[in-house]
């Protein structure tokens, strides 16, 4: 969420009892440049001239509700809360792991694909829909089956608490374009199991028809008209998961107080809190994923064909390479070593990838004669665990060993090893920096026997070119040498 606040010192002098932190939530504020604030004396003004009943239209025509639910009297408010959709409420997807990081700075960037990006793609959000459950029964039984894992629960109960308060206006505002999402978040809301008083998504200005060029700028601009109906608010908050939209909130809140000590007769100094909320998201099915970003490539590859031809960007299309030729292991015996090494209870998932999922062979693709002396694709061996170690908090392994005399292996490092996590700003390398390593021999709880299978990893690559004039990486004829095979 994003909005105004006030100094931490506010946020931690709360005594609300549904507005104080919870333990998931983190305040905190992040340095980013402030855009364009929008003046709330300019605001004031246009709104003074409006009936009471012209006031509220103009707050309802943000809002997407259909029918719309009636506005609550403007002597009835006395708090807002404002809640942030995408990983703030709802565990949005973004793309995965399966691309590598080029692809997903295309797929993220809304302008490199013709159609837009991941965040301008409607059906990757109705992706996240389970279109097996029938939409009318409004059981929680089947709300969780229609949306798996999707809701962040805690933001989800501070929304329910909001809505059963009725001095509290609760809502709703993303920056989805309400063109292209309103019909999708309204199936989404549908079941959440109770209504915001206004579900508010990016669009031009309602009254003076101007488009808003960020984000923030359209936020900024609703809260001022949302403020100036409700002009007896003492507080508002809003939770919001990106840092930069959270410290341009902030610099908003003071704007608009500053404003109110210039104009004390026109409305009471608002308390602003923004709550900083730890993104959360759920990646979509690889499958699916796959499909929804092809969809994507197809619309671009379609869209620049009605470009004239001496402007007309190149086809994008989509690659598979390998990264790695490993030792790989089942999700269970990944799992398992996991649960062995206790790592996962005691590092924090947001600061750390946890692997544990191959013994790495070689980087890259093996050739036919070397996957053959490894006994070809496919292949098994089994392994034993025989030492653990970490190096300073950074990255933690399993060495192993091939059970069984006759057992041949090939790998990169001299003893078989298995990374099982590392901090995410370290790289696997650092795995060469462990010297000390404990034994784990059998009859200890952490001793694992398991079988792995030689296989190779794959990930997704995007080829978008860009046109000579715009061209600051690497080309179509050098990227091509990278990859392996398109993708059908």
């Amino acid at each position: 969420m994003r909005v105004r606040t006030s100094k931490l010192a506010r946020i931690s002098g709360c005594n609300s009892s549904w507005f104080c932190a919870i333990p998931v939530l983190r305040i905190y504020e992040d340095r980013e440049p402030s855009s364009r604030l929008i003046s709330h004396r300019a605001r004031t003004r246009a709104m003074s001239s409006l009936s009471p009943s012209e006031d509220a239209a103009a707050v309802l025509a943000w809002s997407i509700s259909i029918p719309p639910k009636p506005l609550p009297a403007v002597d009835l408010i006395k708090r807002i809360c404002i809640i942030d959709f995408d990983n703030t409420l709802y565990r949005s997807p973004v793309p995965s792991n399966i691309w590598d990081g080029p692809s997903i700075g295309i797929l993220r960037d809304k302008d490199r694909l013709l159609g837009g990006g991941w965040w301008q793609t409607p059906s990757i959000l109705d992706a996240t829909i389970d279109r097996r459950v029938d939409p009318d029964i409004n059981s929680q039984v089947n709300r969780e089956r229609r949306y798996p894992d999707r809701w962040n629960k805690p933001i989800v109960d501070i929304a329910l608490r909001a809505d059963q308060n009725a001095h509290t206006l609760n809502v709703l505002l993303t920056g989805r374009n309400r063109n292209l999402f309103s019909k999708t978040m309204l199936r989404i809301m549908r079941n959440v199991g109770f209504a915001f008083d206004l579900i508010v998504l990016k669009q031009n200005h309602p009254q003076l028809g101007h488009e808003f060029t960020t984000t923030m700028e359209f936020k900024k601009c609703f809260i001022s008209t949302l403020l100036s109906h409700y002009r007896k608010t003492e507080r508002i908050s809003i939770y919001e998961d990106r840092p930069g939209h959270s410290r341009q909130f902030r610099d908003f809140g003071d704007e608009f107080n500053n404003e109110v000590v210039r104009n004390p007769l026109v409305q009471p100094r608002v308390r602003f809190d923004v709550v900083q909320v730890q993104p959360a998201h759920r990646d979509l099915d690889p499958l699916e994923e796959i499909k929804q970003v092809k969809f994507m490539l197809q619309r671009h590859n379609k869209l620049a064909q009605t470009v004239d031809a001496s402007s007309r960007p190149p086809p994008a299309r989509l690659f598979k390479r390998v990264c790695h030729t490993s030792y790989m292991l089942s999700p269970e015996t990944t799992h398992t070593l996991l649960v062995k090494f206790r790592l996962k209870p005691r590092l924090n998932p947001h600061e750390v990838d946890f692997f544990g999922r191959y013994i790495p062979i070689k980087m890259g693709k093996c050739e036919p004669s070397e996957i053959e002396t490894l006994g070809g694709m496919g292949a098994q061996v089994q392994f034993e665990t025989i030492s653990f170690g970490s190096y300073s908090d950074y990255i933690w392994a399993v060495r192993v060993k091939p059970v069984g005399s006759k057992a041949t292996v090939s790998t990169i490092n001299t003893i078989p090893t298995i990374i099982l996590a590392k901090r995410i700003d370290v790289t696997e390398a650092f795995v060469q920096r462990i010297e000390n390593w404990e034994d784990v021999c059998p009859g200890d709880p952490r001793y694992l026997m398991f079988s792995a299978t030689v296989g190779e990893q794959l990930q997704l690559q995007i080829s978008v070119p860009r046109t000579t004039s715009q061209s600051t990486g690497v080309g179509l004829p050098r990227q091509r040498m990278l990859l392996d095979q398109p993708l059908g």
